[in-house]
């Protein structure tokens, strides 16, 4: 089996769309489908996400690169690459079929075009432009794309995949009429040998030997970042030991968190680490005791599945795409994003060891529906649903 995947950006920045397409095409070229990744420089990052792409093509995926157009606008806001539309003229009619991931960017929107024109079925993959918080933003533009060019993009889907039932929720309240089948993300797989204990520590001595509350993603305003500090600050008065760590790279929301730890004058117990990926991110989960995220929006969340395979015990908000499995295995709390719910959330797990422990043991064995080989079984299944209609 032939599989072209399309993604505006593989930069491990960008978060879980990013890390994820990378997760999956590693396995289903693990699993013997041939994987080509065609994307863009935008936002790409020799130095954070060559090693990746190394690791891809160890693999045996096809990474290809196109460069976007050098207009701030056009080239790291939309992706648009006339080298890409060029290179994809003549892969995708090769192809059996066509992955696409995400919504309102230029890649998506010409690949479809372009599968629609050869008469290669496509599956696409929203990763989360359907939720409400996402059409909230830019709400005129995306009505006037989507009436114009997107629609297009969706009605001519052969299957519309999402990650979580509450993206399917939303996609189907938008209108959508194409087949919807419901794959989670892949959690990653461990880079190379499992850092020993105490390897975090180590290397951040700062951080002491207390209990380690962390955050991993980006440092965007939907994330909450706020309800975090403002969480770890009561606690930390409560508790001496606890020490607040902040994993990912910064969209506006550091510098406003950093003067609010100043102000509840906790800043010194507080370490912000930037973009972890690989080791790093294993060493500190592996001595984390409290994982929070209490997103506004987050189609799926896959830090959240690292920190249950690692066993912390997690609040999360509702609207965190896994928040359905988190209260089903009782993995951690679903808790609305509020400050005294949230800190009657973190003071439940901290004070009592037993819970914390109950909770981390049930997300160790939640985690493992959420594995890899999981995942690339139930794709692979979708996959050849589709490859079976090309006309020969």
């Amino acid at each position: 089996m032939n599989v072209l995947h399309v993604v505006a950006s593989l930069a491990l920045r960008h978060g879980g769309v990013s890390v994820s397409v990378r997760e999956l095409c590693r396995g289903l070229a693990a699993a013997g489908v041939t994987v080509q990744i065609w994307t863009t420089d935008r936002a790409h990052d020799l130095s954070i996400d060559g090693p990746a792409d190394e690791r891809l093509r160890a693999a045996g995926v096809e990474v290809h690169y196109a460069p976007v157009h050098p207009w701030r606008w056009l080239g790291l806001r939309y992706g648009y690459s006339p080298a890409l539309r060029a290179a994809l003229t003549q892969a995708i009619p090769q192809a059996e079929l066509v992955h696409l991931h995400g919504l309102w960017l230029y890649p998506t929107t010409m690949a479809a075009g372009l599968c629609r024109r050869a008469g290669v079925p496509y599956i696409l993959s929203p990763c989360g432009a359907l939720d409400p918080y996402g059409l909230a933003r830019h709400r005129l533009l995306k009505w006037g794309y989507a009436l114009v060019v997107e629609r297009r993009t969706l009605a001519g889907a052969a299957l519309l995949h999402c990650t979580s039932a509450q993206e399917r929720r939303h996609v189907t309240a938008y209108g959508i009429t194409a087949p919807i089948f419901v794959v989670p993300r892949a959690s990653p797989s461990p880079d190379g040998p499992t850092p020993p204990p105490g390897a975090f520590r180590q290397a951040h001595p700062e951080v002491g030997a207390g209990r380690l509350v962390v955050f991993i993603g980006r440092l965007h305003p939907k994330k909450r970042l706020d309800l975090v500090v403002e969480t770890f600050a009561a606690a930390a008065q409560r508790y001496s030991d606890l020490h607040l760590v902040v994993a990912g790279p910064d969209d506006g929301a550091g510098g406003p968190a950093r003067r609010q730890l100043a102000a509840a004058g906790v800043a010194d117990r507080a370490t912000f680490l930037g973009l972890v990926a690989g080791a790093q991110k294993q060493a500190l989960l592996r001595e984390g005791t409290l994982f929070l995220l209490p997103s506004e929006d987050e189609n799926f969340g896959v830090s959240v599945i690292e920190a249950m395979a690692a066993g912390l015990p997690v609040v999360v908000s509702p609207s965190v795409g896994v928040a359905d499995a988190v209260a089903r295995s009782g993995a951690g709390l679903v808790v609305d994003a509020a400050s005294a719910a949230w800190a009657s959330a973190a003071e439940r797990v901290l004070a009592d060891p037993a819970v914390a422990r109950a909770m981390g043991e049930a997300g160790r064995r939640a985690a493992a529906e959420f594995s890899p080989a999981q995942v690339v079984g139930a794709m692979r299944a979708a996959y050849g649903s589709l490859a079976q209609r090309r006309p020969s």
